[in-house]
């Protein structure tokens, strides 16, 4: 071992503390980074199995999906490591530049400091980066294992999906993926050393040996304050402190702001995610729903321009009331069957035809006032009981068309209820994408108050007729028997009679039947989110350790080195007291640093994201206050307890013998 690494190494022994700390901070870094890699190259295992090696046709889309989420995080962990571990050795390389400047006195040269530097990073990486790498894979294994304890249910409830498949997460081990992170976490922590690494060579010697490079007159007279006759002193030197000191604690700030900013982002997009949830899952009453759903192609119709579909194979009211019988048969069942169709007509209104509300819905959805107004017609049938119940709600003689007079919009975020046509309508042209079309007589209208719940579901088109017959792309039939599972069975075999996939799915058969609890999709969107949230929380977790140890470091090293000022403050006059004042005032004004940047930037985030969704869906959102209360707590916390632990160190320093030191 030669003189340089001897040094270095002298130096990791002596300074215990900061050495933890910084091994713990090259683990998370380097168990983070592993991590991320360990589960692309678990997901890559998964989607295999799932679509083939080549992924398929879309292979390179699912590609780009399964390595863009991990390039952000992974730049994320590295511009967080960066920041911070190369704070610990500036650090490092501060305390020791009077050393420095006697090795420069001595013959020292500025590759041989460089050196010295570079040595420490070496001895701490040889330590830290395997105990990351294996941490990193534990952490890996535990998060798979958590997600696949959800999964198991989650496979049971993709009945409710058109194809069939089978999510399950397997901890693969690839060399590939271990070379990368090994690779990936020394440069990391080998570019972070190398920053103050660079700084220490160009110090002049006579500079290091006067004042340790770090105190310079103009940032002294910006602090020179006097102490007698002064008000407030404590406030005073904090402020003037807290400003001079701006450039050590830069990189904790940032990293503490870089760590307030994710967590409130998280809590907002959970925040989101639960809206969209709650949206989406819509209780009718019933428990199990059994449906029919065709596949379809489009094109645009080159006479008109309109959208026009081909369904694979339609299901009419006759099949449908056939199958509904057969359902309701079952012992201890009644069921509710209705089938819908988007896409096959319009109705060209002209402005004056329409309500005021439906007006001002259309001039705001299409930001112009147009003259006419092209309105598409969603086409429901139901089974027979329900039909007439409808028609006697509506006072319409069975075999009537009932118009739902309520259309409901996204308005800034907020659903809205309108009534779109006039009251006294009696028929509607209704067209097809070809331009053929027909007249529909009106028989009676319904508002929003007097439609069935099982009629309110979220997507909707502007006009909704109910029609006695007609040939529809899907049709549902929602019920609640006493026993689920021998329902559930039996509809199954009922659907098998009528739609034999023979083993196909949705796209090769070009059609699907299911049967599925009524609640499926929304227990599939809970268990996605809790999935996302475990994972996306327990990252931000483990950076904002990393972050919070930056903290702590530089506080502890900032109260060690400012030793000498302590004392020469209780010589004149500075009881403990003040000077604990003083030191808790600095580490709000930090605190108050680190949130005044990160707080708004993860508001502005989850601003952004909020305005993105609800341009979609009309979903209730409140800024996730609680989390930005507890983010300002655990802040000033974290800051003044620091301090207080630091504190704690010097209470036995002797005032005269520092002063001397």
């Amino acid at each position: 071992m030669n003189v340089l690494s001897k040094l270095a190494f002298s130096q990791i022994r002596q300074k215990k503390t900061r050495t933890i700390i910084t091994i713990f901070a090259m683990m998370l870094s380097s168990a983070l980074l592993t991590a991320v890699i360990n589960f692309v190259a678990s997901g890559n295992t998964m989607l295999v199995g799932f679509l083939g090696k080549d992924y398929g046709t879309y292979g390179g889309a699912y590609m780009l999906l399964l390595l863009i989420p991990a390039v952000i995080l992974g730049i994320l962990i590295v511009s967080m490591s960066v920041i911070v571990i190369s704070n610990v050795f500036r650090m490092s390389a501060n305390e020791r530049i009077a050393e420095f400047g006697a090795l420069k006195c001595v013959g020292a040269t500025k590759e041989q400091i460089y050196k010295t530097i570079m040595y420490e990073c070496f001895f701490l990486c040889i330590i830290a980066i395997p105990l990351g790498v294996l941490f990193g894979y534990f952490l890996s294994f535990l998060g798979m294992e958590a997600a696949n304890g959800y999964m198991g249910e989650l496979n049971v409830l993709v009945r409710a999906m058109m194809i069939s498949v089978t999510f399950e997460l397997s901890f693969a081990f690839s060399p590939a993926a271990l070379l990368v992170s090994v690779v990936v976490s020394i440069g990391t922590v080998a570019f972070s050393a190398m920053i103050p690494a660079r700084g220490a060579m160009t110090v002049a010697a006579l500079e290091c040996i006067r004042n340790g490079g770090e105190f310079h007159a103009a940032v002294y007279k910006k602090t020179k304050i006097g102490i007698n006759g002064k008000r407030n002193i404590e406030y005073q030197l904090a402020r003037k402190n807290a400003a001079s000191n701006n450039k050590k604690m830069k990189s904790a700030v940032t990293a503490f702001s870089i760590s307030i900013t994710l967590f409130v982002a998280m809590s907002g997009l959970k925040a989101l995610a639960d809206g969209i949830s709650d949206y989406i899952s819509i209780d009718y009453g019933y428990t199990v729903m059994a449906d029919y759903t065709s596949n379809y192609d489009y094109e645009i119709n080159p006479e008109t321009g309109r959208r026009e579909n081909y369904y694979v194979k339609t299901i009419d009211n006759i099949l449908a009331q056939e199958i509904t019988d057969k359902l309701a048969a079952y012992e201890g069942t009644e069921v509710y069957g209705d089938g819908q169709d988007y896409f096959t007509y319009v109705t060209v209104l002209k402005d004056h035809e329409i309500t005021e509300q439906m007006r001002a819905a259309l001039e705001y959805q299409e930001e112009e006032k147009l003259p006419e107004h092209e309105l598409r017609v969603e086409i429901i049938i139901l089974d027979e009981v329900h039909y007439k119940e409808v028609c006697d709600l509506a006072g319409a003689e069975y075999g009537s068309t009932i118009l739902l007079n309520d259309y409901k919009y996204n308005d800034h975020g907020r659903e809205k209820h309108i009534v779109p046509l006039p009251m006294s309508i009696s028929s509607l042209q209704l067209e097809k994408a070809d331009g053929t079309g027909e007249n529909v007589e009106i028989g009676g209208i319904l508002i929003q108050e007097n439609i069935p719940q099982e009629l309110m579901y979220p997507n909707t088109n502007p006009v909704r007729l109910i029609v006695p017959y007609a040939e529809v792309r899907g049709y549902n039939w929602m019920s609640s028997p006493e026993n689920e599972d021998g329902y559930m069975e039996y509809a199954k075999e009922v659907l098998e009679q009528y739609f034999p996939q023979g083993g196909l799915d949705y796209g090769e058969a070009g059609f699907v039947s299911r049967v599925f609890g009524t609640q499926d999709f929304s227990k599939i969107m809970n268990i996605a989110i809790v999935l996302a949230s475990f994972f996306l929380y327990s990252f931000v977790f483990l950076l904002g350790m990393i972050g919070m140890l930056n903290v702590i470091s530089t506080m502890l090293f900032n109260v060690r080195m400012r030793a000498r000022e302590f004392a020469v403050l209780q010589s004149i006059g500075m009881t403990s007291g003040s000077l604990r004042k003083m030191l808790n005032l600095e580490s709000v004004f930090c605190a108050g640093k680190a949130l005044v940047t990160g707080l708004p930037l993860g508001m502005i985030i989850v601003a952004v994201m909020k305005y993105c969704v609800q341009k979609i869906l009309p979903i209730p959102f409140q800024m996730p206050w609680a989390t930005i209360a507890c983010a300002i707590i655990v802040s000033f916390v974290l800051m003044g307890g620091t301090v207080q632990v630091s504190l704690h160190a010097l209470k036995k320093q002797n005032v005269i013998e520092t002063i001397r030191m």
